[in-house]
């Protein structure tokens, strides 16, 4: 047996290292440059850009007794989120991605699986250590300006924070995967665990330092305190990392476990979702991811929504041969067709979002609560706190968008509508719209119980600000759109599409590539402004002034989306005329 595993050892090794010789050859070490100078580029200015944003992100009046009280409840809220997201992925076939040959051939050949799966499993535990480990350490170097201790052990205190939360989140996936754990019984194990260390927080956070008697104690509370190892060293604090390194060896060790069809499956979707990230198709990312998940809507809706009195014929609706001069009685009827029309797409919008699952009505409300807690941190702490509240809301924006975007997937029903589909985008934008209001309502309740001086802001800006936030998903998933099929074949100037155009340089197409990636995210960051005059500037007059610019800021939105395709079909034309002139 210990000959046939060492030969079998020594054929996977030179297996995938043939593998990776051919892979290596196909790679053009130029875009490997390019891509390490953009990321160094990015990461050096992202690094000078929190250097200065960290100012205040621990107040000067913090105690360094209320920090170590109140600190390893807070960042244990970390651990466990870590905890809940690996359960439910290893439940859905995470969290490693082997590709379809390995399962067909690899897996199902003479030879151990756990010593097949063991090395992807250990990359995956070293990829996802890397990005949370070098990002904690570097705010935690940044963080010793403010506080106790010195960089270096801030840096590796932090750097172990962010190791644990990795391995906790990719250990957990294996073992659920392993374990055949059913998807809600790792829901509601992720919930509860999350749950009390909220509650403790919340608890450790509003009461008095060194009250004891209101204490509540976390389940991961020993955990958080290796974040602040930087100050205070407990010999307790070791345990969560023994404990830790025995489950990722326990999870290595159950490596062999992991089932085919799982494996077979996610493999498949994440090539797939490899390439739709190349190509920037943010809602094919969308579409996979919640496969990934196996992520579906419900059969039967949450709350029944009747019928609509009658169905109009929205051709007849929306005929364009409809006269442009009417009689009083005949305009009437039209205006009173068209609300009609109008109310069915609402209706439509609702009874899609009536059918959402649970799991993504709790990722909005999740989402919300977090971008309530990030806002009110960004009031009184740090600007760091901005990068939080423009991803929740930008991921909120996305999560409720499902009337548009099915309406976007399915462009042969829409151009089979003899209206236009700016005027049907903009009304499927009413549904989310009182959705995403549902989710400002639940982050103001989440900034009044983090701060209650808070209260009159939360309740006044945070429907804005969950409106602001969601303008880029809505403006990207609108650009996903497929051009109309009389314009499908020809670019903007009205050549044909594959052709070779002078505005498509090869020169800039990183550049362009960058722009398209953040701009979605740019526009979102429209959700700073109502926070950010609050925090300047305190007062009614602000927030009145805030609420007007996000307004004219949706008003254009949904001008552009009304507009864009007759604005490209007068392009297109334009440069017609100027060919043929010339």
């Amino acid at each position: 047996m210990t000959t046939t595993a060492a030969a079998d050892r020594a054929t996977l090794h030179d297996l995938r290292r043939a593998r990776q010789a051919r892979r290596l050859g196909d790679i053009e070490w130029f875009d490997v440059l390019y891509r390490v100078y953009l990321f160094a580029l990015v990461g050096l200015t992202a690094v000078v850009i929190a250097s200065d944003a960290v100012d205040g992100l621990i107040d000067d009046t913090v105690r360094t007794a209320v920090l170590l009280e109140r600190g390893p409840s807070i960042a244990g809220i970390a651990i466990a989120l870590a905890l809940a997201v690996g359960l439910r992925n290893g439940a859905d076939g995470g969290p490693v991605s082997v590709e379809s040959a390995d399962v067909r051939h690899l897996l199902l050949s003479p030879i151990d699986r756990r010593l097949a799966l063991a090395r992807p499993i250990v990359q995956r535990m070293r990829s996802v250590v890397f990005l949370p480990a070098l990002v904690l350490a570097i705010i935690g170097q940044l963080v010793a300006r403010e506080v106790e201790g010195s960089r270096a052990a801030w840096a590796a205190s932090a750097a172990l924070f962010g190791t644990l939360a990795g391995l906790t989140y990719v250990s957990a996936a294996v073992l659920a995967h392993a374990a055949s754990v059913p998807r809600w019984l790792a829901s509601a194990i992720g919930t509860v665990v999350v749950a009390s260390q909220t509650v403790a927080a919340v608890t450790t956070w509003r009461r008095d330092v060194g009250d004891a008697d209101s204490a509540v104690a976390g389940l991961l509370d020993t955990t958080g305190g290796i974040l602040f190892w930087g100050i205070r060293q407990r010999a307790v604090e070791i345990i969560p990392i023994v404990v830790v390194a025995v489950i990722a060896a326990l999870a290595i060790l159950a490596a062999g476990r992991l089932r085919l069809e799982p494996l077979e499956r996610r493999g498949q979707l994440v090539s797939q979702l490899r390439f739709a990230a190349t190509v920037q198709d943010l809602r094919t990312v969308v579409l996979l991811r919640r496969q990934l998940r196996a992520e579906s809507v419900r059969a039967k809706p949450w709350v029944a929504i009747g019928r609509a009195p009658h169905a109009p014929d929205l051709h007849a609706d929306f005929a364009p041969s409809r006269p442009r001069r009417a009689l009083r009685g005949d305009h009437a009827t039209a205006v009173g067709s068209r609300r009609v029309s109008a109310t069915l797409v609402w209706r439509r919008g609702v009874m899609s979002l009536a059918r959402l699952p649970i799991s993504r009505l709790l990722r909005i409300g999740a989402l919300s609560v977090a971008a309530g807690a990030s806002a009110s941190l960004l009031l009184t702490s740090s600007w760091l706190f901005a990068v939080p509240l423009v991803g929740t809301t930008f991921l909120v924006g996305l999560e409720s968008l499902e009337p548009l975007a099915q309406e976007v997937d399915r462009p042969d029903l829409t151009e089979s509508l003899p209206v236009d589909r700016g005027v049907l985008f903009a009304h499927h934008l009413v549904a989310p719209a009182g959705l995403l209001a549902i989710a400002g309502v639940i982050s103001a309740v989440s900034m009044t119980v983090i701060e209650p001086r808070h209260a009159p802001a939360a309740w006044a800006l945070a429907v804005p600000t969950m409106w602001a936030g969601a303008m880029g998903p809505i403006v990207t998933t609108v650009r996903d759109a497929p051009e109309p099929t009389r314009v499908a074949a020809t670019t903007i100037t009205g050549l044909d599409r594959h052709a070779e155009s002078p505005f498509a340089l090869p020169e800039f197409a990183g550049a362009s590539n960058i722009i398209r990636t953040l701009l979605p995210f740019l526009i979102s960051a429209v959700a700073l402004a109502p926070v950010a005059a609050m925090r300047v500037e305190p007062s009614a007059g602000n927030a009145a002034r805030s609420v007007i610019g996000v307004a004219l800021c949706v008003t254009v939105m949904v001008w552009w989306i009304l507009r864009r395709d007759g604005w490209a079909m007068r392009l297109r034309a334009f440069f017609a005329a100027g060919r043929a002139a010339t």
